[in-house]
């Protein structure tokens, strides 16, 4: 594969201490199903459960690296990134892994995203080596528009719909594992923003809540801090009110998936050193219950509404 790849692929290589998936800005409903990646004999392929724990299913089989999932606001489609064949693109297929279909044929997209209306899609995009950023697609592949330009060569990504659809918030990665921040754009490119200081090292996924009053972040979330655990944190959308949902230590580490389509809870990767699982807290961080048990470690988590 090229060295032009995308940060979320990137992400797939690196340290175990990136971000815990994917999700985008939950849209307001029901819960429903989340949606995960998990590594099956050396390929990520795309999983979901129910809230409750029970009924995992394996939604791809044959995918070299299926990433990034976020689901749409109907609860019927999940878009996701998908490598294969020494490119990455964007495909979207149904809530049970049916119908599958590849939107860019060529070249390297990854970490996209709904509108809250389902009609645009908002991902990541190399063109060439020095040249990424946020991009806008309709959601059948059409009508590419460009949104930002990362100034640092690479990345802008993980690009995330405020539930309203006005404002994009977006990872900028000034120093990879070391100096990524959250920032804010208007959809036409417009008012860019820092929400976040460089120093907090948050994780690639974030998520707004469905009300639009707080991001979820990961702090620390490749551990740019010798001997500090990786937490979670929200934010107002204007970088304001920073508050901890957790505050682990000593080998105990917590990484943003997205809130629940009530906004009531929140799913994240809880790790406590080697031991993975799916975890669920209260949207104030209280209630820590534990969905899978397994040890493999869950990526790019989303929780998507009821059909």
């Amino acid at each position: 594969m090229k060295l032009v790849a995308t940060c979320a692929l990137v992400g797939i290589v690196a340290a175990a201490a990136l971000a815990a998936g994917t999700g985008r800005a939950t849209t307001p409903g029901t819960n429903g199903l989340i949606a995960w990646s998990q590594e099956v004999g050396g390929q990520h392929q795309l999983f979901s459960i129910r809230a409750d724990g029970t009924r995992k299913r394996q939604l791809t089989q044959n995918a070299v690296q299926a990433l990034d999932a976020d689901w749409s606001p109907s609860g019927t489609r999940i878009v996701f990134g998908l490598e294969q064949d020494d490119r990455a693109g964007i495909a979207v297929m149904s809530a049970d892994g049916s119908g599958l279909r590849v939107l860019t044929p060529g070249g390297f997209q990854g970490q996209p995203s709904f509108s809250p209306d389902g009609k645009w899609i908002v991902y990541e995009r190399d063109i060439a080596e020095g040249n990424n950023g946020v991009w806008l697609m309709g959601a059948n592949g059409t009508n590419l528009r460009r949104v930002t330009r990362s100034p640092f060569g690479c990345c802008d990504t993980d690009p995330n719909f405020s539930p309203d659809g006005k404002t994009i918030s977006f990872v900028r990665v000034k120093e990879h594992h070391k100096l990524q921040a959250i920032f804010s754009v208007r959809r036409d490119g417009s008012r860019l923003r820092q929400l976040t200081p460089y120093a907090w090292e948050v994780g690639v996924k974030h998520d707004w809540s469905p009300d639009g009053k707080l991001i979820l972040l990961t702090t620390n979330a490749d551990f740019a801090r010798p001997g500090e655990s990786a937490n979670l944190v929200t934010i107002r959308p204007d970088g304001s009110g920073m508050t901890n949902l957790t505050r682990f230590t000593r080998g105990k580490n917590a990484f943003a998936g997205s809130f629940s389509p009530d906004g009531k809870q929140i799913v994240f990767r809880h790790e406590t050193g080697n031991r993975y699982s799916l975890a669920i807290i209260n949207r104030d961080g209280s209630n820590l219950r534990r969905l899978t048990t397994s040890g493999d470690q869950p990526r790019y988590i989303d929780w998507g509404t009821h059909p």
